[in-house]
């Protein structure tokens, strides 16, 4: 509930200033701050009397929030430019990524900064975040590409596919971790599965690959890694271990991303002709009939 409220208070504010006309760079800073705030104050819950409020973690109210204001689209789509060659259109869309990506540090880092003067900063957390259970996992995927298909404004249709595609990216990417993949291999191996399943079912079903593909790849996105980095970084002060473990994991974070930007363009790439070859096929079968 806090993760929604969170994520719901960051989402209004960026609404806000899209309505006031606020560049989207600074919508992003303050969809960070807004996020972190509220996550690094929701401990404080505990002075109510709330049993359960003893049990929070803000690094995790944190870390969902992040995956929605990370631009999964553009990364996909800049990858897609570079590899077919678009080298303007490609150099555009990373220009629009960093500057989103960078935004959302920013507010981050500046959320982080503030709680930490008054006296309720975080502590990094020293491993990654564990995930549930499989089950619960393929659930919170689909929840994930639906909520994303919902915000984008798709219809009952894509709604459906996206949520699907998701669960069949998941079980890639799970499949790939089991047979011993690293996390960055494997979400390239999950990315592609989705990718190549979403753009060959897509001229059936008259809906836009691109789109479907996104919402089935955001659930990999290293939203938990990047802000363990950043939050490494930020409370590191003298301690040099702290900073460069920072470091580290948003190198990781990045490597994953570059991972699911390739897996994703790989997919569509490779699931065109298969696209074109069953278009033709069900032609030349209308044609017959006729």
């Amino acid at each position: 509930m806090l993760s929604f409220i969170a994520a719901g208070l960051a989402a209004t504010t960026q609404h806000l200033m899209a309505r006031a006309r606020v560049p989207y760079f600074f919508a992003q800073i303050a969809g960070g701050f807004v996020l972190t705030v509220v996550a690094a104050l929701s401990p404080l819950l505990q002075y109510t009397g709330i049993d359960a409020a003893a049990a929070i973690r803000p690094s995790v109210i944190v870390a969902s929030g992040i995956v929605l204001m990370l631009a999964g689209l553009t990364v996909v789509g800049a990858a897609q430019d570079a590899i077919d060659g678009f080298a303007l259109t490609a150099t555009g869309r990373i220009l629009e990524l960093t500057t989103q990506t960078l935004g959302v540090v920013l507010g981050i880092l500046a959320g982080l900064e503030t709680v930490r003067v008054l006296g309720t900063g975080m502590s990094p957390p020293s491993s990654a975040l564990p995930l549930g259970p499989v089950s619960v996992q393929f659930v919170g995927a689909a929840v994930i590409a639906i909520a994303v298909a919902v915000i984008n404004g798709a219809g009952a249709r894509i709604i459906v596919v996206s949520a699907t595609l998701s669960l069949v990216a998941w079980a890639g990417y799970l499949g790939a971790s089991s047979l011993g993949f690293e996390v960055a291999a494997a979400s390239g191996v999950g990315a592609f599965i989705g990718s190549f399943a979403g753009i060959v079912v897509a001229y059936r079903l008259h809906v836009p690959s691109v789109a479907i593909t996104t919402a089935a790849i955001l659930p990999m996105v290293p939203g938990a890694a990047v802000f363990r980095g950043l939050l490494g970084i930020v409370e590191s002060g003298d301690d040099p271990a702290v900073l460069m473990a920072g470091v580290t994991t948003l190198t990781g974070a990045a490597t994953i991303g570059i991972a699911l930007a390739v897996g994703a363009s790989l997919g569509i790439y490779l699931g065109q002709p298969v696209r074109a070859t069953l278009s033709s096929v069900v032609r030349v079968r209308a044609r017959s009939r006729r």
